[in-house]
């Protein structure tokens, strides 16, 4: 015997179910004793007296309509006689068992542990079993809602099957090595085709079967073939339109876009039922998870997130634009929303970018309005702020591309990102990350930054960041943490080395000078700044462990895991410094070299140092953009070098 059928006929006997008197009727000529566990008092063809539910309840399904209203007239005679006892019989049928199934199983599987290893060791053959299950339940209950449209009543037991199987298939989730027996027995579009179903709770069962399928940790953790099913499922899930209809049913189903009401709706909207919405906003996480699974599952390619980007493919990108918009409140689906356009964005490369134009108007202005409603206001916990840091992730990942950063000045971003500066709110941090990456190898940007007076406050910013109050700097760390005020700082100094970068000074003296003199202003104020930021910056690099004649580094793959050691220890900004203490250098001006010269010295450092960090940022800038660009870039780097001697020093090569 199985361990099912023990399990069973163990609830039989322990519900009565198992008794050897063959009393499928007990008669009671005297009327109603009380009520019976597992029995239904009525007047009955045996006559009056107690008759087992389950044949009772036999005898009413295989009734014809016909037959009922035979049986029906002839009971309502005799019912007419004892109407006392059918009140009392009307109340023992809904009399339910207090049998606790749940504690009698426990109490089952704990002294047989076998009794369930048929049922949690899935096999192909036990897949194929579940799946010719749902095949059948969900044929079942379409055929049964066709019949009975108007009579919920006579397909719900229907619904319930298909629910139970439903969830039957999600035990897959736990073996991907199975996954190939859906795609065999071309179950997929059959799945599929309940996103469609009128009932939202079986609509939802599908969405979170597919959710735990496409789960990347259950995949990541087996072996490769296991990776390879769930890639082939997606796959196979695409090629039915799969992603489409779960993009389209989050639109057309779930998603309801923000609209104005008046005070007597607000009064209705508050009674109405408020399950329903966290059903839909459970769906909408859900759908927008699967997608990131997804995209984790295929590796995060170009070509995955163009096919979710592509308006031909999804609606995936509008609803996305709307759901981050200014009008949507705060909750988890705009959180997960936000992660998956910044995850979306990011992952793109130019190319695609461009042919799907996602650095034009379009796109990128409502991402900017969702940034824009921060810089009034504090984000109100932390799933908020992650939604900024998001957004701004996104923004910037357009910016790495020259439409972007034509379309931002365009769009006025620039003016919108100083407001947010100066602020003072938490935006600012990531205000300051897009005027970075929107100034980074772009003159015109320069410019425009110098006269919307971007100077003024890119250099309050860079005081109250290096020369502040200690108070408000502490309580800025305790209330966004130290990351956020280190990436402050950091950003700082990168917008100011991108405009000494980035202009031209033979074409543009004026404003490069305009840099220059802020810099000069307050008797050498913010110089002295930056020199005694650089020696800070200088001591956390010099932390790192570096190789020597004991212990040399093995190949260049050390070399470069201690250069990124250094980046996540302010390397980035050290080189950031000397570009700008490089460029200050250039200028030949006495007061400024002497200024230089005495700050270094009094931190018992020489200009050789800051010209020995120049080279080191030489050696690793990479060829992303072309070896034509890599070279000038090194070339750019090496002139400052070349510049950066004392009168008395000699340059290599003057010899």
């Amino acid at each position: 015997m199985s361990g099912v059928q023990l399990t069973e006929n163990l609830i039989k006997t322990l519900d009565g179910g198992g008794k050897d008197d063959d009393s499928s009727f007990i008669p009671a000529p005297g009327g109603f004793q009380g009520p019976r566990d597992g029995y239904i008092f009525q007047n009955g063809e045996a006559g009056v007296g107690y008759y087992r539910e389950e044949i009772f309840a036999a005898k009413e399904d295989d009734d014809d309509d016909d037959d009922d209203e035979v049986l029906v007239n002839d009971n309502n005679a005799k019912r007419r006689k004892t109407s006392n006892e059918t009140a009392t019989t009307t109340t023992t049928m809904k009399t339910k068992s207090t049998i606790d199934y749940d504690k009698m199983l426990a109490e089952i599987e704990q002294n047989n542990p076998d009794i369930t290893k048929e049922t949690t060791e899935l096999t192909g053959k036990s897949v194929k079993k579940f799946v010719i299950q749902f095949e059948r339940a969900l044929n079942d209950n379409v055929e049964k809602r066709a019949k009975f449209s108007t009579k919920p009543e006579k397909f719900l037991d229907s619904e319930v099957d298909l629910d139970n199987a439903i969830k039957n298939l999600q035990s897959l989730a736990s073996a991907p090595k199975l996954y190939h027996v859906l795609i065999d027995t071309k179950c997929v579009p059959s799945l599929l085709s309940v996103l469609a179903h009128e009932n939202e709770d079986i609509c939802v069962d599908i969405l979170e079967l597919f959710r735990e399928l496409f789960d990347p940790d259950a995949s990541n953790e087996g072996e490769e073939d296991e990776n390879r099913q769930a890639f082939q499922l997606l796959n196979c899930l695409r090629e039915n339109d799969g992603i489409k209809m779960f993009v389209d049913c989050l639109m057309d189903r779930f998603f309801s876009k923000p609209k104005k009401k008046n005070e007597r709706e607000e009064r209705e909207e508050k009674d109405d039922d408020l399950a329903g919405e966290e059903t839909k906003r459970n769906a909408e996480e859900t759908i927008l998870q699967i997608v990131e699974n997804a995209i984790e599952i295929s590796g995060g390619t170009s070509e995955i997130c163009e096919y979710f980007l592509n308006e031909s493919n999804t609606r995936l990108k509008e609803y996305l634009l709307e759901r981050v918009g200014k009008k949507q409140g705060t909750d988890g689906v705009k959180l997960q929303a936000s992660e998956l356009l910044s995850i979306l964005t990011t992952g793109c490369d130019e190319t695609v970018k461009k042919s799907m134009l996602l650095a034009n108007d379009a796109f990128m202005d409502p991402i900017m309005m969702a940034i824009a409603c921060y810089k009034k206001k504090e984000p109100q916990d932390s799933e908020e702020r992650e939604i900024v840091e998001n957004l701004a992730d996104a923004l910037c990942a357009l910016l790495q591309t020259k439409k972007g950063q034509e379309t931002f000045f365009n769009l006025e971003g620039l003016e919108l990102m100083l407001m947010c500066v100066k602020s003072k709110l938490f935006v600012r941090g990531s205000a300051l990350k897009i005027l970075d990456f929107a100034l980074t190898e772009n003159e015109l940007g320069c410019l425009k930054f110098i006269d919307a007076f971007g100077l003024k406050t890119i250099f309050s910013t860079f005081v109250g960041c290096f020369g502040g109050d200690e108070k408000k700097i502490k309580k800025i760390r305790k209330k966004y943490g130290n990351d956020y005020v280190d990436a402050e700082c950091e950003r700082t100094l990168s917008v100011i080395a991108s405009l000494f970068q980035n202009i031209d000074i033979s074409k543009n003296t004026d404003k490069y000078n305009r840099v220059v003199s802020k810099f000069v202003e307050d008797s050498f104020v913010k110089l002295d700044l930056l020199v005694e930021s650089y020696v800070s910056y200088g001591k956390r690099v010099s932390k790192i462990e570096l190789p020597n004649d004991e212990n040399p580094p093995q190949d260049s793959e050390d070399e470069q895991d201690i250069y990124l050691e250094k980046l996540d220890h302010g390397l980035s900004s050290l080189e950031n410094v000397a570009i700008i203490i490089a460029h200050l250098w250039a200028t030949l001006d006495d007061a400024i070299q002497k200024r230089i010269f005495v700050d270094l010295e009094n931190n018992e450092i020489d200009v050789s140092h800051a010209r020995d960090v120049l080279r080191d940022r030489a050696k690793n800038i990479g060829d992303g953009g072309g070896e034509q660009v890599q070279k000038d870039k090194v070339d750019q780097l090496l002139t400052l070098v070349y510049s950066l001697y004392m009168p008395d020093e000699v340059r290599p090569g003057d010899e």
